[in-house]
């Protein structure tokens, strides 16, 4: 496991995971504000992440849900307590882990549950031809925003690995019974605002709690609306997940 960031504060920690091409950086701000707040947190690089896009495309998701796993067990050594959160495809790794492994709470931003578009959809066509696609930066509509640093492209095989681990966690949302905070920004420009209602009726959380941001697009933690997006994850994991107000 590579580690991104990691800051050893109390005995609740949060597992924070960047989303598909991306870095740490991407949810280091929230984990800056939590760990302010006596919140212990990591964000570990992914596997295939922080080389290239070639690189990348070796990988499958399965990797990059190991990674994941193994910085969970990482951060449980120190803390009794962890929620587990993400960006993007890194949302979905913490369903997934939530889905898995034991876990006090999970926090999704922007997470890609359906993506109701035939290009992605029938990528499964163009995986073994190892084209490659547009980059999937940008993603913050704030102009005083530091760059969203991501590989300069993506391969369709890592896409569709992505569309394989959308639909394991759709079938494993309806388990998932750990308070749950589903955010989606109204103005994101990769992963279609639905995804937040959509998500936030699958999940079986008995407690859950779903945010629109109006402001953001999908880097919601670098965006217009990021203070709103610090100070309700931490209301969250300050009550176990029972609330955000």
């Amino acid at each position: 496991m590579k580690i991104g960031f990691e800051s050893k504060k109390g005995d609740t920690g949060i597992l924070l995971l960047h989303g598909l091409t991306g870095t740490p950086g991407e949810v280091k701000p929230l984990a800056d504000y939590l760990s302010e707040k006596g919140v212990s947190t990591l964000g570990p690089w992914l596997k295939g992440h922080d080389t290239n896009p070639k690189d990348l495309a070796k990988t499958n998701w399965r990797d990059w849900a190991q990674s994941a796993r193994e910085a969970y067990d990482h951060l449980k050594q120190s803390c009794s307590k962890v929620f587990v959160g993400g960006l993007s495809m890194g949302a979905v790794q913490a369903l997934h882990l939530a889905a898995n492994v034991p876990v006090a709470g999970v926090l999704s931003m922007s997470a890609p549950i359906r993506i109701p578009d035939f290009r992605f959809n029938g990528i499964a066509f163009f995986r073994f031809l190892q084209w490659w696609t547009t980059s999937l930066t940008g993603g913050i509509l704030d102009p005083t925003a530091p760059p969203h640093v991501t590989y300069p492209y993506v391969m369709t095989k890592s896409l569709y690995d992505l569309k394989t681990l959308m639909g394991v966690v759709r079938e494993e949302l309806p388990g998932i019974t750990v308070p749950a905070l589903v955010i989606q920004g109204r103005k994101d420009s990769m992963v279609p605002s639905l995804n937040g209602d959509l998500l936030y009726q699958s999940l079986g959380s008995a407690s859950k709690h779903l945010l629109y941001l109006d402001r953001s697009d999908h880097v919601v933690t670098m965006d217009f609306d990021k203070q709103l997006v610090f100070e309700k994850a931490s209301k969250f994991i300050q009550s176990d997940g029972l609330r955000v107000d």
